[in-house]
């Protein structure tokens, strides 16, 4: 019988996938690259040719993440008809709405970011989310420049700005998630801070008070409850 041999990016989308789901269920800790051939009947070697260790495979797992919610960002961000307002506004609640429909995964995923042996995978992660998303915000400064509701010199520079003041919002919030036993009121923590990073980016952009929301109240306290 003639041996079936699987597109190589078939290949690499199924271990990944294998992967998450051993991630979700067992925790990153327990699961071995062991568990993951042996779900996916393939051999140690199959794993070993597309990563070279499970930690290169959670990081090919966030970058998935990024490069969806790029194409999610860029089908918004393309469609010319909708002023600019309306147009951050969708692309913020649409990115939220995909990320809250994986809320259990994206967590699971979470806490394994957050340990302090993958602080260097953070940061490579971070740097990759600027650029990937910076030219899409980019091109929505413009537009709010262009319709004289951003003012702002510096289109390309003010994205990634806004970008980073986001991401400073990303571990507080994480650890407002992930930890809340910590905290008397971790939501009404976590809303102050994102009331602050708003307002920040709306002065960086030039923009009216209160304009620029990256996530409507309910789906922001959908993420605290149990």
């Amino acid at each position: 019988m003639a041996r079936i041999t699987k597109d190589p990016h078939e290949r690499r989308h199924e271990l990944i996938a294998c992967a998450q789901q051993l991630f979700y269920s067992k925790g990153y800790e327990r699961t071995t690259v062991g568990d993951i051939v042996d779900a996916l009947g393939v051999a140690k070697g199959t794993f070993y040719y597309y990563f070279d260790s499970k930690l290169a495979i959670l990081e090919a797992m966030v970058e998935k993440v990024l490069n969806q919610s790029v194409a999610l960002l860029h089908g918004i961000v393309a469609d010319e008809r909708l002023p600019v307002l309306e147009t951050w506004a969708r692309a913020f609640q649409v990115v939220a709405a995909w990320k809250a429909e994986r809320k259990a995964e994206l967590l699971a995923m979470l806490q394994v970011m957050q340990m302090d042996e993958n602080l260097l995978l953070r940061y490579k992660m971070q740097t990759r989310a600027l650029q990937l998303l910076s030219p899409e915000i980019a091109k929505i400064i413009a537009q709010g420049v262009h319709e004289g509701v951003f003012e702002t010199e510096f289109v390309e520079e003010s994205a990634g700005i806004a970008l980073s003041i986001m991401q400073g919002l990303s571990d507080p919030i994480y650890d407002l998630l992930l930890n809340p036993d910590n905290y008397d009121n971790s939501l009404a923590l976590a809303r102050q801070k994102l009331a602050a990073v708003e307002a920040a980016i709306e002065r960086v952009l030039g923009a009216p008070r209160g304009s620029l929301s990256l996530i409507d109240e309910e789906s922001f306290a959908a993420w605290f409850e149990e």
